[in-house]
């Protein structure tokens, strides 16, 4: 309970999902129950748009409908769609951040191709990420034409950055609060969203919603301050859970602060991989090696991992972008550090 971030995370639903964004599910699920031959559909959005919460929402609504809903692992696109080619009933598989590296993408291209040869219309894949544009050309460059073909994505969502107008974005705040302060289990605070002429995101209006009810803000609440003291009060917790958790890793803020950075952005494989990267980091590269190992179990138990890798912190990626961006700015160093740890295998 003493994460902010995690309760930040799509998957919690701390906040109901918003009406304002039913007629995109709607058109995604109709897709998924209509018999056409299609079977191929994409959603996209800005980062903090609320893609993931979309595709949570698609499954809760097809579990009822005789549906099975896969998430694919990093790495396990062609085991993920030979398996549910290979089962009796719909599948729909979802691939969510697909944009996010070169080897998501070429797994999503022999994905793709088993699908385009297995029968038509029980199989579906659903397919996220920020952008379509280079990446997706590129992949389809490396697949057969006439499977390529048999592809045409079937629609594709867009969805903006925010819910609404900034007039509008007060009541969504107020409303985002009361929950977050259910969740912590707290009184909800008598506070305002300062409004700018620039409508804020889903994902920062959350944010800011959260840390308030969190830490029991009142008054004006200005999104750039709430932002500053979410992640203060994540590190704050950092310390506290490495202090129970690790007694051995009594490491100084600005080390944690880029080995969660390197953790969020890099990754690792295995923890002798991660082992591997940390010693590239500022304040590390002359640390042991139980002393990197303690750092890296620790760092896998800090937040769930998503699928594919041994380290990768299953995390808001708009706010985890930002809080790295902050920590890159802060620390001299740790971009060539980071570049360096992600070429070492």
């Amino acid at each position: 309970m003493g994460s902010v971030l995690y309760a930040l995370n799509p998957d919690q639903r701390v906040v109901p999902f918003s009406p304002l964004r039913r007629p995109q599910l709607l058109s995604v699920v109709d897709w998924c129950q209509g018999s056409g031959e299609k079977r191929m559909w994409q959603v996209t959005g800005g980062a903090g748009s609320g893609k993931t919460r979309l595709l949570i929402e698609v499954v809760q609504q097809l579990a009822s409908k005789d549906f099975a809903c896969g998430w694919v692992r990093h790495g396990q696109a062609v085991a993920a769609v030979e398996a549910a080619v290979a089962r009796p009933g719909r599948v729909l598989l979802i691939v969510d951040d697909v944009d996010a590296s070169p080897r998501v993408q070429d797994d999503l291209a022999g994905m793709l191709t088993v699908l385009a040869q297995a029968r038509a219309g029980r199989v579906k894949i659903l397919v996220c990420g920020r952008e379509f544009s280079s990446w997706w050309a590129r992949v389809r460059a490396s697949m057969d034409p006439a499977d390529q073909a048999v592809l045409v994505p079937a629609g594709r969502t867009v969805l903006t950055t925010s819910l609404a107008g900034p007039a509008d974005q007060l009541q969504q705040f107020h409303g985002a609060v009361r929950h977050y302060a259910r969740y912590f289990d707290r009184p909800a605070p008598g506070a305002a969203l300062t409004v700018t002429a620039t409508a804020i995101s889903v994902a920062e209006l959350h944010a800011a919603a959260a840390i308030t009810a969190y830490r029991g803000l009142t008054g004006p609440v200005d999104l750039t301050t709430a932002l500053r003291q979410l992640f203060t009060a994540e590190e704050a917790w950092w310390r506290t859970n490495a202090a129970a958790q690790q007694p051995a890793i009594t490491l100084p803020l600005p080390v944690l602060q880029c080995a969660i950075t390197a953790a969020t952005l890099v990754g690792a494989d295995s923890m002798d991989h991660a082992i591997r990267r940390l010693a590239h980091l500022p304040g590390l590269t002359t640390s042991s090696h139980e002393h990197r190992t303690e750092l890296a179990l620790w760092l896998r138990q800090l937040y769930a991992q998503r699928g594919g890798q041994w380290l990768d912190p299953h995390l808001p990626a708009y706010l985890a972008d930002r809080y790295a961006a902050l920590c890159i700015g802060a620390h001299p160093g740790l971009a060539a550090a980071l570049a360096t740890a992600a070429l070492t295998t």
